[in-house]
């Protein structure tokens, strides 16, 4: 177990919209017992379970993948997790290769009734290529797809790629609104060895 929490401020998000918006300032951890980066190719699978007291419009708590090459201006990321969207948690996934694109769906409900939520994003491949896929993971062991992701493994010379794996919080709102603490009971993240 790896329990710990993170706290962000108002005005903080990962967020790329065009013609001009560029936000990564939200605050992102991974535990000190876990091998948080490595060559994108030995990327297996990560996932965390975590709780999101929101209260604002977008407020977000998940799983952050921020991938860099030495020759690439700007990062690219995925995120997955809940986000409280109109008054409503959802499981949200938002992608960015060059721009952001936001996908929001329903967050099934543990049939176990427990306030915590896991998300996975799980390299998989198929007779069609390799892609990420986002679950919802249920506490029977379900898992609920919520996303395909193809384009990383399109990215040109893939395998000098870096992936950083961290649990990632949000608070998009602005004002004097405190601080959203995301809580995390567990994170995992698994490498080829």
């Amino acid at each position: 177990m790896s329990s710990f929490t993170i706290r962000a401020p108002p005005a903080s998000d990962i967020w790329r919209k065009p013609p001009s918006t560029d936000i990564f300032n939200a605050p992102s951890t991974t535990p000190s017992h876990l091998q948080s980066t490595a060559a994108l190719p030995s990327f297996l699978s990560a996932a965390v379970t975590f709780k999101v007291p929101y209260t604002q419009q977008y407020d977000q708590g998940g799983i952050l993948l921020t991938f860099n090459h030495p020759s690439s201006p700007k990062n690219k990321w995925i995120k997955a997790g809940i986000e409280y969207y109109n008054g409503t948690p959802r499981l949200s996934v938002v992608s960015c290769d060059n721009w952001a694109d936001w996908s929001v769906g329903p967050l099934t409900e543990d049939p176990s009734g427990t306030p915590w939520t896991t998300v996975s994003i799980q390299r998989e491949g198929d007779d069609n290529g390799v892609g990420f896929w986002v679950y919802q993971i249920l506490s029977t062991g379900e898992k609920i797809p919520v996303r395909e992701i193809c384009w990383v493994y399109g990215l040109d010379e893939v395998d000098q790629w870096d992936v950083k794996v961290e649990a990632m919080a949000a608070r998009p709102a602005k004002g004097d609104l405190g601080e959203l603490e995301v809580e995390v009971k567990d994170m995992s993240i698994n490498w080829k060895e």
